[in-house]
């Protein structure tokens, strides 16, 4: 795609591009060096909806869509393979997509081609003039500031709650608790995946006759096993909660919302329904699906984040001197 942009900038008037069906990281950072105007849009659905649009190609058989959709997620592939939802986290701007437009030009239609072609011309031009900055973009780009203390070397995620005018009261990030060494310094790499190894070593030395495939049992026992009950960090989410009482904060948290750069897991979503706070607003493709009930089940709404991502907030939103 970059060889074909570039032949046709000799030959062609400057024009707009689009590249679809980006599936890898490394693709984006390819075009990011190729072009700094480069900016990449996710568009989201829920797996339902996906579901709904596409079961004909399956027919109806669910069990082949689920386990697609899982590959799409990229857990337990190759770092060259396809990894979609790590792509999210380098997108720019992320759109919904989750309403059936039943026909070109109804007001659905309108709706979603207007809501694209504001991003669009903010894209084309950035900074040129003030712009109206949602508070979720700006909520969200705080958690993602806050995610980069972390010390972690799978995952950097960061949490905030915010109070009902838009107030941060709290905030959070992955980490081991305050007393204890990372564990890069402690183990060089990250624990669960030390213990992972250990266990396959251990379980190569009781069966020989594995040796020669123990490339594959770890890779399938990581692909089964992931263990979060061993990680030694305590989650974003969880520390933003933590924080609001070590902090001593009296607030109403069922007026707050909890804006995470991930999805919680099942043990965050029962810490957040326990805490009272009403609202999630996640990014993520592919969120945990037992915690989702959790959350459901006690009234706790779940938002997909859109608009401009903590990618390029600064490039779209910062001031022109």
């Amino acid at each position: 795609m970059i060889k074909r942009i570039t032949e046709a900038g000799e030959t062609e008037s400057p024009t707009g591009w689009v590249v679809d069906s980006i599936r890898n990281p490394a693709e984006v950072r390819a075009l990011r060096r190729f072009s700094r105007n480069f900016f990449l849009f996710g568009v989201y659905a829920d797996r339902e909806t996906r579901w709904n649009r596409v079961k004909s190609r399956y027919a109806d058989n669910r069990h082949d869509f689920d386990e697609d959709d899982q590959n799409d997620t990229g857990d337990g592939n190759e770092v060259s393979g396809q990894r979609v939802g790590d792509c999210f986290y380098e997108a720019d701007i992320v759109l919904t997509n989750d309403i059936h437009i039943d026909a070109i030009d109804n007001e659905d239609f309108e709706s979603l081609a207007g809501e694209i072609g504001q991003y669009v011309e903010l894209v084309q031009h950035p900074l040129s003039k003030q712009q109206p900055i949602r508070k979720d973009e700006s909520l969200m780009a705080a958690a993602y500031v806050v995610s980069q203390r972390s010390s972690c070397r799978k995952r950097k995620v960061g949490a905030i709650v915010a109070d009902a005018q838009g107030n941060i009261i709290s905030s959070g990030y992955n980490e081991v608790p305050a007393n204890e060494r990372p564990c890069t310094k402690e183990y060089t790499t990250c624990y669960r995946d030390r213990l992972v190894d250990d266990f396959a070593k251990d379980l190569i030395s009781h069966c020989p006759g594995i040796k020669g495939e123990a490339a594959s049992v770890t890779a399938l026992f990581r692909k089964q096993f992931k263990i979060l009950d061993y990680c030694r960090a305590l989650h974003a989410e969880e520390n933003a909660i933590v924080n609001l009482a070590r902090n001593g904060r009296s607030v109403p948290l069922q007026e707050c919302v909890l804006y995470t750069t991930t999805y919680p897991c099942r043990m965050c979503a029962n810490k957040i329904v326990n805490v009272g706070i009403r609202e999630v607003v996640y990014l993520e493709p592919y969120p945990d699906r037992k915690a989702k009930v959790i959350l459901a089940r006690a009234g706790v709404d779940d938002r997909f984040f859109k608009g401009v991502t903590f990618k390029a907030y600064s490039r779209l939103y910062g001031e022109e001197k």
